[in-house]
């Protein structure tokens, strides 16, 4: 990671306009008198954390958690002064979020002060008290903003807008640059219209935030017969007057054949609320797959009743949440094999603040769209404990996880990034720096995404996170991250380098060329060839339909935008789309995104909600043989469908990993089975499964071309 680019402005270029006079404005005493103790505290904290680098080098505990702690006070003064209990702050709502970031992941750092080393980024830390002062210090001229939104009144606090880059890479790649004249994918993805649902997202004009984000699908077996169902989420729809209208989300029972009916009715999942995401995970150990809806309000805990039904009980349990939650993910956080839950939140509103809204921020000085998210109330994100009885607690604050920043959450991504055998969590934020939190292996997180890389890009700049997967494109057996973005911006490729540590490496894999114009939502690494080698999927659309008027033309963007594949060659990825399939041409404003195996003919196909539309579902067709093999993993006792296992698969020499995850991408969950390509390799594979607390299995000599059922018993651990 670069730490020595200065940190930019997220959202706009600070220029003083022509004929304006070069005038100052004094600022109140007692601010002047803030900014001076802002000055002072600033050079302490530098101070502290300078000292604490040293220590680290001198390996002294007790010195390190003295300057670690002194820091973190200090910073929490820093934080009182710029965002004051009454008053206008003096930064704006990201910066401080990035201020309360570092400052709790200093906290965090304090209980193992000599593993602090491994973490801990003297340069990093610096860039954001520097940011802090900055832009706490006085204002010159009257400036006007500039870039990719316009303000017209910008003596009051910014409100609104996501963030965008300030210019694009140095290189762009056009659709259709990277594939030769007459070039032959050795697969297509075919569109399969075959599921006719559509799910909805407020009105037309799309006035109020609320109505940009869209929702999820799932696959997932629901009734055991071996075959991937659908499950996709609805919001409402708004009439003339912004009238409610209800659209309820849809199960469709898998036939085979690509066929499918819809049960939702007869199931009681046809719930007509605005719904946003969802994920899949056998809560109460009763060998059935449960789903969590989010929704605006209170969220939905269907339990899987076993006879083709299902029972909200998110009330009865615990889960209900509330305000806007986005995504979520089961995952045994303590190694005890109950799952728990982590819920994404975005946004605390009311119904008659989206009835009201107004669009009044300017696009690229085009059309007028909707306002938010930034300064706008945001909503903690929360942490359900499985208590292990079918009910669990809320105790987001007892395992490390408080959101106090409020950073407008999307996509939840459960992983071992540095392969301890614990799960950790990345979340993706709009507009905010990204959440990182590493597992101590009792159930306990630090937040330490500043100080490992991935909570910004290479600028030092937030981006405006949506959908994000883990996986490990380039091959070395670590765990990288994807992060999809806003438009005119880049999605983020955070390569893992190994102890704990992230490089932003979307240049140098060829992902920043080709991902700047479009929007990007959903996002997975998968396996669309079989070579072995994982691809990337991005599911695209804008949020602002009023970029398709005919007076905006000239900013050549679109509301409804093709989907991009990104095909994998050696850790570097080309743009694939225009010769990937008639699937690929299908021009909608798309969201969430889930893959597996539909037909279960051993490739894997896709299935992308979209905006006031059906989905569309994508059929993977092979044009030429390659070897491949799929794993269903079970395990008696709880956690029977090995939520959180590590999956390393070797064959010829080379190994691969997957893992076995509720949630992630963008608000949806993918099949459950894990899947691999192997090319031209014909013969027997090794696998190695790791489950978080307990233990590891090793299978050799498995044989290729199908699905193979691992027993995860007590008694063949290896």
């Amino acid at each position: 990671m670069r730490h020595s680019v200065v940190i930019t402005l997220l959202y706009v270029v600070l220029v003083v306009p022509a004929g304006l006079p070069q005038t100052t404005t004094s600022a109140p005493a007692a601010r002047g008198d803030a900014r001076s103790a802002l000055q002072k505290l600033h050079g302490r904290a530098v101070g502290l954390l300078s000292s604490a680098a040293e220590n680290m080098s001198a390996q002294d505990p007790e010195a390190i958690t003295q300057d670690l702690t002194g820091a973190a006070a200090v910073i929490d003064e820093m934080l009182k002064l710029v965002v004051p209990a009454q008053g206008k702050p003096m930064v704006k709502a990201e910066t401080a979020a990035k201020l309360t970031v570092l400052r709790d992941e200093l906290r965090a750092l304090v209980p193992q002060p000599l593993k602090a080393s491994l973490t801990f980024r003297l340069p990093a830390c610096v860039a954001v008290l520097d940011e802090v002062v900055k832009e706490a210090k006085p204002a010159g001229p009257r400036l006007d903003f500039q870039g990719s939104y316009t303000e017209a009144k910008v003596a009051e606090e910014a409100v609104g807008g996501h963030a965008s880059a300030m210019a694009p890479p140095v290189r762009q790649v056009s659709a259709g640059e990277d594939v030769g004249a007459g070039e032959t994918l050795p697969f297509e993805l075919v569109s399969r219209p075959v599921l006719p649902e559509k799910s909805f997202c407020g009105g037309k004009t799309k006035d109020h935030i609320l109505e940009s984000g869209g929702s999820g699908v799932a696959l997932l077996d629901y009734d055991g017969d071996g075959k991937l169902d659908v499950y996709t989420v609805s919001a409402y729809e708004f009439g003339p007057k912004r009238e409610r209208i209800p659209h309820r989300n849809a199960l469709y029972r898998n036939l085979g054949g690509w066929k499918f009916q819809d049960v939702s009715k007869t199931a009681g999942v046809d719930a007509a609320v605005w719904g946003n995401g969802v994920c899949a995970g056998d809560y109460d150990d009763d060998g059935r797959l449960d789903l969590y809806v989010t929704n605006l309000g209170p969220n939905f805990l269907f339990r899987n009743n076993g006879n083709g039904t299902f029972t909200d009980v998110a009330v009865q349990v615990g889960v209900e949440a509330g305000q806007w939650s986005s995504g979520c993910a089961f995952f045994d956080a303590e190694g005890d094999g109950d799952l728990d839950l982590y819920v994404a939140r975005y946004m605390n509103i009311t119904w008659d603040e989206v009835a009201k809204a107004e669009r009044t921020h300017t696009w690229r000085g085009g059309p007028k769209v909707m306002l938010g998210p930034v300064g706008l109330p945001g909503s903690a994100d929360l942490f359900f404990e499985n208590r292990g009885d079918g009910t669990f607690a809320e105790s987001t604050d007892a395992h490390g996880l408080t959101d106090a920043a409020k950073s407008y959450g999307f996509a939840v991504v459960p992983t071992d990034y540095d392969d301890d055998g614990w799960t950790d969590l990345f979340v993706a934020n709009d507009s905010n720096p990204n959440f990182l939190y590493h597992n101590d292996g009792k159930g306990r997180f630090e937040s330490v995404a500043l100080l490992a890389g991935v909570a910004v890009n290479a600028e030092g700049r937030a981006q405006a996170g949506m959908g994000a997967d883990a996986g490990d494109y380039d091959g070395d057996g670590a765990l990288d991250f994807a992060l999809t973005t806003f438009a005119h911006d880049t999605v983020t490729i955070y390569r893992n380098v190994g102890h704990g540590q992230f490089e932003d490496a979307s240049q140098a894999s060829g992902v920043a060329a080709r991902t700047y114009v479009p929007m990007e939502w959903g996002t997975l690494f998968f396996d669309a060839d079989a070579d072995g080698d994982l691809d990337l999927f991005l599911a695209q659309g804008h949020i602002y339909p009023q970029v398709d008027d005919p007076e905006h033309k000239g900013l050549e963007e679109s509301y409804g935008q093709k989907n991009q594949l990104l095909l994998n060659e050696a850790g570097k990825y080309r743009d694939v789309s225009e010769r990937a399939g008639d699937g690929m041409q299908v021009v909608e404003s798309s969201r969430g995104l889930a893959a597996g195996d539909l037909d279960d003919d051993g490739d894997v196909d896709l299935v992308i909600t979209n905006i006031d539309a059906a989905p569309t579902v994508l059929e993977n067709r092979s044009r030429q043989a390659a070897h491949w093999a799929a794993f269903r993993l079970t395990k008696p006792g709880k956690n029977r469908f090995a939520i959180g296992a590590r999956v390393t698969l070797t064959a010829g020499g080379r190994s691969q990993i997957r893992e076995v995850r509720s949630g992630g991408s963008y608000l949806s969950q993918s099949d459950l089975r894990v899947h691999f390509g192997l090319g031209d390799h014909a013969g027997p594979v090794d696998v190695e499964v790791a489950l978080p607390g307990q233990g590891r299995w090793r299978f050799k000599a498995l044989p290729v071309d199908r699905l193979s059922v691992l027993e995860l018993e007590a008694d063949k651990q290896r």
